[in-house]
């Protein structure tokens, strides 16, 4: 019996610690920080378009659209340049501009508003709105810093204590939710900061992104990944949400969204794990489905039924979407930036074609309703036609198990007596290798240049050395490697390494 009980101990022993640890991690300034910023950036989406672009509305309605563009074309230059140059994401100047321009642009919103003056809100709208996408994107970037249990229950907790936060907020008079606005954005990106900055400086010292693709292709996700076109069209099924059946230009508000976020909250903590990300897919197509065809319904059509749908499912999504990116950011944390920055943009794009179809809608009811039941008809048929044939074989799973970490290589200190003698070996080891290589290279028919490039793959070095020790492009490297990797199946440096040293 004694026994028995001990096996039964040891067994239980593991999961005790590892939900000792996700206690411990749930009540660590990273998860509390994370948690009431997210939350709080959340709600300053919710008051962007409560409060600020009804306003915008009576005086010139374009400069919404302006807006949502300039978000996009934010997010893309914080992406480029986190792919291509990282040394340029300098902490504290990338914080503080930021900050100024969103400020600037607000103020130059309520400027042209007290003036009515349609120049002055766009160009206000663009500034602050671009503002706004860079500090969305950088502060994200903290959730890679989460496991991911935490990091999902953190997602959906902070969704729905947006909606909490949004009961009070509500009722608030029209300045006031105004001013909020900033306040709560800038004080979202305040608490998360201390984390951000250190990621930002592990980043910006090491090898940008598009350098490391090169050896290291299945460690990163290309822009043009299906990933981000599904961000695209969930994305634009919630700005069809904010407006379609909209009054005076504010979106009905509702509490029903929070039911789904407070299930996979639940089911975090009750199973000790994330949801499956295909099985929310597959919950939020559900919502967005039934959303657009309650639009059909004629005692539907002219209640908040159809928006609530909407955007349960694209609440389901945003969950899905967040936990995806950090996943991908915790497998290479130098990517992540890139990746929530791409995944930003692909949302304010799919906003604005979302937005701009639910005004098309409000239009086509107002003129002609007759209209309506075809235009959603389309809509539905592209949707699923979308999901049947682009998006059959994805898997948010596959995807997210498909990155592979990028090796980091540091140099072990040495005594000093045994520098000579270590270098001696050093220079053995490396003319072994040498002659590995060119084995390799010869039975695998490599080029005399595809030759080299192997040597130094081999040997470990990255592309800007091969760059300067062969004087060849980039361009050029980047051919010879995908070569090199075609003629002998390889998929990273580090399988290239692996089989030089053991061959």
């Amino acid at each position: 019996m004694t026994a028995i009980n001990r096996h039964h101990i040891s067994d239980d022993a593991p999961a005790r610690g590892r939900r000792q640890g996700f206690a411990a991690e749930l009540v660590s300034s990273r998860w509390l920080r994370c948690f009431v910023a997210l939350s709080l950036l959340f709600l300053g989406t919710w008051l962007l378009n409560q409060f600020i672009f009804p306003r915008i509305a009576v005086v010139y309605g374009m400069a919404r659209e302006f807006a949502t563009v300039s978000s996009s074309c934010a997010a893309l230059a914080v992406a480029l340049t986190a792919t291509l140059r990282p040394a340029w994401l300098r902490p504290r100047p990338l914080a503080l501009g930021a900050t100024a321009v969103m400020l600037a642009g607000f103020a130059l919103v309520q400027a042209g508003l007290a003036l009515a003056s349609p120049a002055l809100i766009t160009a206000g709208a663009v500034v602050m709105n671009a503002g706004r996408a860079t500090i969305m994107a950088v502060s994200c970037i903290v959730l890679i810093g989460l496991s991911a249990r935490s990091s999902a229950l953190c997602i959906a907790g902070s969704l729905a204590l947006a909606y909490a936060w949004r009961g009070i907020f509500v009722a608030l008079p029209e300045p006031l939710g105004m001013l909020a606005y900033p306040a709560v954005t800038l004080g979202a990106f305040a608490l998360v900061w201390p984390f951000v900055r250190e990621q930002l400086d592990r980043t910006r010292t090491r090898p940008s992104a598009a350098t490391l693709a090169l050896t290291e292709p299945r460690s990163f996700l290309p822009f043009a990944h299906v990933l981000f076109l599904a961000f695209f069209v969930f994305r634009s099924a919630y700005g069809f949400s904010l407006t379609f059946g909209a009054v005076e230009s504010t979106p009905p508000f509702s509490l029903l969204p929070l039911i789904p976020l407070a299930l996979v909250a639940l089911q975090v903590v009750a199973t000790g794990r994330a949801a499956p990300g295909d099985i929310l897919y597959q919950v939020a197509c559900l919502f967005v489905l039934a959303g657009f065809l309650a639009t059909l319904v004629p005692q539907t059509v002219d209640s908040s039924v159809p928006n609530m749908l909407l955007a349960a499912g694209g609440d389901c999504f945003s969950v899905l979407m967040y936990y995806t990116l950090a996943a991908v950011g915790r497998r290479n944390p130098l990517h992540a930036l890139s990746m929530f920055a791409w995944g930003q943009c692909a949302t304010s794009a799919g906003s604005l074609v979302g937005t701009s179809l639910g005004h098309l809608m409000n239009g086509l009811l107002a003129n002609d309703a007759a209209l309506v039941p075809a235009t959603v008809a389309v809509v539905v048929l592209a949707f699923a036609a979308l999901n049947l044939t682009v998006l059959r074989s994805f898997s948010f799973e596959r995807t997210i198990e498909g990155v592979e970490a990028v090796p980091e290589v540091a140099a072990a200190p040495q005594d000093e007596p045994r520098a000579a003698t270590a270098a001696a070996d050093d220079e053995a080891q490396a003319h072994a290798l040498d002659q590995q290589c060119a084995r390799l290279a010869q039975e695998y028919a490599l080029t005399e240049r595809e030759g080299e490039v192997f040597r130094l793959l081999a040997r470990g070095r990255n592309v800007p050395f091969i760059e300067e020790e062969l004087i060849i492009s980039r361009n050029t490297i980047k051919t010879h490697i995908k070569h090199i990797y075609q003629k002998m199946d390889l998929h990273s440096q580090q399988e290239l390494i692996d089989l030089a040293e053991t061959y």
